[in-house]
């Protein structure tokens, strides 16, 4: 199974599983697209958030998160895709 990961990523191979996001629970945004606005999503979550939320949990920043398949950094309340894992 290969990795594909952006430049400076850390290795997953501890990383928590957790799942899909509910969308009844509270969620963080996440950004995938890298020609999304980071000011809208900024203004989205505010200034000062200390950590992501995924399906009702806080994660502090810098915590690095699987959802499937795909590699997820909390960053300052918005999670980043950083890489997924490819069969």
């Amino acid at each position: 199974m290969a990795t594909n990961t952006l430049p400076g990523t850390p290795q997953f191979d501890d990383v928590p599983q957790v799942g899909t996001a509910d969308p009844e629970r509270r969620n963080s945004p996440i950004q995938t697209d890298p020609e999304e606005c980071f000011e809208l999503v900024r203004e989205e979550v505010g200034d000062e958030a200390a950590g992501c939320y995924f399906n009702d949990i806080l994660y502090p920043d810098g915590t690095h998160v699987a959802s499937g398949s795909t590699f997820l950094r909390c960053e300052q309340g918005v999670w980043y895709e950083v890489g997924s894992e490819v069969p």
